[in-house]
């Protein structure tokens, strides 16, 4: 009896011991993979990489030192989609909410992923640490109420929040920063013509602009100021300026750079096409307003409808409907 219960100890204590080394393992190979991303890099192209950032006052995006886009290999293949055309309209969105790391596109559907595996990670977690530990009572008694069918269908439901979020996150970030763009680009403008009229050159009226709206709009300074830099880093200044177009995604943006194209390849004055263009970009918001406030009245009927007409019902129908309680409610 006595060799009965200490074999029995023997495989309880064996099982704990597995769990736990399982789990030291889990850790270590987990610290090792976040140690062995960030390490091990190059001196020369860190010290690039902050010459680079220098350019500007908050110079978190400013990195001239982009990754080309490779086919991802080894374990990557089961994160990053193999298409071209995939992994270039995901980074497009990226940089359009203000993303333009080396790694960004990576870091995206490892985050994803993550937040996908979070709930069955956690749910195996918790049963393990329930299997092998116990938990108090009042966990233990709710986890017995639960079948596996609605345990099932939680976790599935978790992993599909956990996998589209970061998608539904993304959008926002990318509405919510072209809102400021569209909110801070005609002073932008204004701001440029004002020192191209003064006798600034295009560049280092964008360099002067870009810096004085790093208080004011962030997104319109920031790109400013990486156009520039890229112009500096011997890019060609037209496909420079249409980059710097796409990342930021809104139609004054795409239109002030064919402006500004047109005007250095022609040789006009770069000062009366802004002029020109900041006119038309006025008018524009002017009609833009006038059409938001003529939707106004349409988009009104509807909330007045329906906060009047169950009044209106009340007071034409109320007395009729307490007459006929009073006659024919016996």
């Amino acid at each position: 009896m006595d060799q009965m219960i200490f074999e029995g100890l023997t495989v309880a204590i064996d099982r704990r011991t597995i769990f736990m080394l399982a789990l030291g393992v889990s850790v270590l190979c987990v610290f090792l993979g976040i140690f062995s991303t960030f390490a091990g890099r190059d001196p020369v192209v860190e010290r690039m990489r902050a010459a680079s950032a220098t350019y500007g006052r908050d110079s978190r995006r400013r990195d001239l030192l982009k990754t080309p886009d490779q086919m991802p290999e080894g374990v990557l293949k089961a994160l990053i989609p193999e298409k071209r055309s995939e992994r270039t309209q995901i980074r497009a969105q990226l940089q359009r909410a203000g993303f333009d790391s080396p790694n960004t596109v990576r870091n995206f559907f490892v985050l994803r992923l993550g937040l996908a595996m979070f709930a069955p990670t956690l749910a195996i977690l918790v049963f393990s640490i329930r299997e092998f530990f116990g938990m108090p009572s009042s966990i233990d008694e709710w986890l017995n109420g639960i079948t596996n069918l609605q345990a099932t269908q939680t976790v599935a439901v978790l992993t599909a929040i956990g996998f589209y979020t970061p998608t539904f996150w993304l959008n926002r970030k990318i509405k919510a920063r072209q809102v400021q763009i569209q909110l801070g680009f005609p002073n932008a403008l204004d701001l440029l013509q004002i020192a191209t009229e003064a006798g600034l050159g295009f560049d280092a009226a964008m360099t002067r602009v870009g810096q004085r709206l790093a208080y004011v709009c962030e997104p319109v300074s920031e790109e400013f100021l990486m156009c520039q830099a890229e112009i500096l880093a011997s890019r060609d200044r037209r496909q420079a300026l249409e980059d710097m177009a796409e990342r930021m995604g809104v139609e004054e943006v795409d239109a002030f750079v064919q402006v500004v194209v047109q005007s250095m390849e022609y040789g006009t004055s770069i000062s009366t096409a802004l002029n020109a263009y900041a006119l038309e970009m006025r008018e524009t918001r002017e009609m833009k307003a006038v059409e938001k406030a003529n939707k106004l009245p349409v988009q009104m009927s509807a909330v007045m409808a329906s906060m009047m007409l169950p009044a209106l019902f009340l007071i034409t129908l109320g007395p009729t409907v307490i007459r006929y309680l009073e006659v024919f409610g016996d």
